[in-house]
């Protein structure tokens, strides 16, 4: 009967996911998935809409909300705007497949599910080596052979026992690369060691997927997490985005830094200590979080 009576909770909330860093096309808090693809409506208008600019070589907060489910994994990739349209144009051009992620607290993750945020991380910290792959988040470097113009990230994902994928995709400007390095295509990237779905397994994500052709380098093909430890633009998003989307309100509040997200149009945490000229300079360290449940170490940005 506990496993009923849990069963229908988690189903009652929020069965889906969506990207939450960058900005998506839609960033209603209360807004349904899409299992169609290979976006949401780009239409959806809100009153709200958020730039996502980023130059060749940055490296971007790559998020989403758990909605109280783990396990399984997040295809990610990036197609030219105006042929974002085709589900072809994101299988030609996967930067890479991380884990979807879970609560890695003894005794949080139970039948595929969690209690969101689900020990995700915050905003002002973000992955930086590639092991801390289960906290609903990771980094992605900007190629420096993509011309100046706009672009559609896309995440692709079936989590815990979802039968079937969500979609979600945010628009971004680049700037400053060059078109004309040519570099061939590598190894599709798949990150190991994550906590399986157990409806949709991982041939479903590396099927029909192809890397991409980008220079992670400027001199040359690189590889996409070389630099993993560089504090992404965008550091600040916070992927968790709301306590309304939680089997737990009381006790999401409660979480780490929860309470400090005032907007859950644009979730975010304030980082990184302000100079003179106003220009963020971000100070990252490693520590361990205060939690005795928890011995993940992971990198943050902090004001002093």
């Amino acid at each position: 009967m506990k496993f009923l009576v849990l069963c229908a909770l988690f189903g009652a909330v929020f069965a889906h996911t969506w990207m939450s860093c960058p900005w998506s096309f839609d960033v209603d808090p209360g807004r349904p998935a899409d299992t169609v693809g290979p976006c949401e409506n780009e239409k959806v208008w809100h009153g709200v809409k958020y730039p996502n600019e980023y130059k060749a070589g940055d490296r971007m907060k790559v998020g989403w909300t758990s909605n109280n489910h783990a396990g399984g994994w997040v295809r990610i990739a990036l197609a030219p705007y105006g042929q974002h349209k085709t589900h072809k144009a994101f299988d030609d051009n996967v930067m890479k497949i991380t884990c979807y992620g879970h609560d890695q607290r003894p005794g949080q993750t139970v039948y595929g599910d969690c209690k969101h945020p689900c020990n995700a991380r915050a905003g002002c910290e973000y992955q930086a080596y590639e092991e801390d792959n289960a906290r609903f988040d990771t980094t992605v470097k900007i190629p420096h052979n993509l011309a100046d113009g706009d672009y559609v990230l896309q995440i692709k994902s079936a989590m815990s026992s979802h039968p079937h994928f969500y979609y979600s995709c945010a628009r971004v400007k680049v700037t400053g690369g060059n078109p004309n390095m040519k570099c061939p295509q590598s190894k599709l990237i798949v990150v190991p060691g994550c906590l399986k779905g157990t409806a949709v397994e991982l041939k479903k994500y590396t099927e029909n997927s192809k890397p991409a052709q980008f220079c992670y380098r400027e001199d040359g093909p690189g590889y996409i997490d070389a630099d993993m430890y560089r504090v992404p633009k965008n550091v600040q998003c916070d992927p968790r985005i709301t306590c309304a989307v939680s089997i737990d309100g009381k006790g999401c509040k409660g979480q780490h830094k929860m309470a400090d997200i005032t907007n859950d149009w644009k979730p975010e945490q304030i980082c990184g200590e302000v100079s003179k000229c106003g220009k963020l300079m971000p100070l990252v360290y490693r520590y361990k979080i205060q939690n005795r449940q928890s011995q993940n170490n992971h990198f943050m940005v902090t004001s002093i």
